[in-house]
């Protein structure tokens, strides 16, 4: 269902919780499905606001994809994460 489901996207986008454990899950799944995603990949790393997350530096460079960092509840950043999808789709095309 992933091929089926991937196939076309223009932008896949991988949301993790800035935890080491997140981040380890949120591998595996990019190893177990990366050979469906033909297109441009990033992640989002969320909860940025918790007291012990892992910066987005470090996240991107555990990942090795560029990554943005965010706080899901924070509304204030809901602008911010369509500036970041808008410039992310039209530079993937």
């Amino acid at each position: 269902m992933w091929q089926d489901f991937l196939k076309g996207a223009g932008l896949a986008i991988l949301v993790c919780d800035s935890t080491e454990e997140s981040i380890e899950q949120t591998k595996e799944m990019y190893k177990k499905f990366s050979r469906y995603i033909g297109s441009k990949i990033i992640a989002i790393a969320n909860k940025q606001d918790l007291p012990n997350a892992l910066s987005a530096e470090q996240v991107e460079e555990k990942l090795g994809i560029p990554t943005y960092g965010m706080s899901a509840i924070r509304v204030d950043l809901r602008g911010r994460i369509k500036r970041i999808l808008e410039y992310e789709i039209d530079n993937s095309k």
